[in-house]
């Protein structure tokens, strides 16, 4: 009973009689074309360094964006600080003024000297304690300003990071870190 040659050929690949030649010579060919066709990586037969170089330098890339995002997300964080801390002043200088308010009121109805001379007294601390809350109320306000910066520098130094890392760009990634670098030095000012 003689078989086709896809039959031998599913039921043994190697059988040198299905490709009509002698054992030898099959050897001889399967070597070479074993020689000629490299199923290794061609990161296999670089040098050790420099596969661990490309791992490692993706893993940085990947470090990055994640790196700049918490920062962004602390840095928003520090945002909403901000902005309470400045609406929490606005609210107690106005508050001190209405009373400075009322303290000229009051002096302007009394009639006993002793207790105009209180009022005029509890103004002028109350003046200065307003004026303080006020400036301090402006400082703030600029704080935020510069955390808005801060925050939407981190927020383009994660993007750019993102980018890097789906381009595989380390040039792109030392922007990201840049950004990244200056955002935080911008929240930091806004902190102190």
């Amino acid at each position: 009973m003689t078989r086709s040659l896809s039959e031998r050929l599913r039921t043994n690949p190697l059988d040198p009689e299905a490709f009509g030649l002698s054992a030898v010579d099959f050897e001889e060919q399967h070597l070479m074309l074993s020689r000629e066709i490299s199923l290794e990586s061609p990161l296999a037969n670089s040098h050790p360094d420099k596969r661990t170089y490309a791992a490692s330098g993706l893993d940085r890339l990947v470090l990055i964006p994640i790196i700049v995002g918490l920062l962004t997300a602390a840095s928003i964080l520090l945002l909403i600080y901000q902005e309470n801390r400045a609406f929490q002043y606005r609210i107690d200088a106005t508050e001190v003024w209405s009373a400075y308010q009322l303290k000229i009121v009051q002096a302007t109805i009394e009639e006993d000297p002793n207790l105009k001379v209180q009022y005029t007294e509890e103004q002028d601390v109350l003046r200065r304690h307003a004026q303080d809350l006020k400036e301090k109320s402006s400082d703030v306000g600029h704080a935020v300003v510069i955390s808005v910066y801060a925050a939407l520098l981190l927020l383009l130094g994660a993007a750019t990071g993102v980018f890097a890392l789906v381009t595989n760009s380390v040039h792109s990634g030392y922007a990201a870190l840049l950004l990244g670098i200056i955002g935080v030095a911008l929240g930091l000012r806004a902190l102190f």
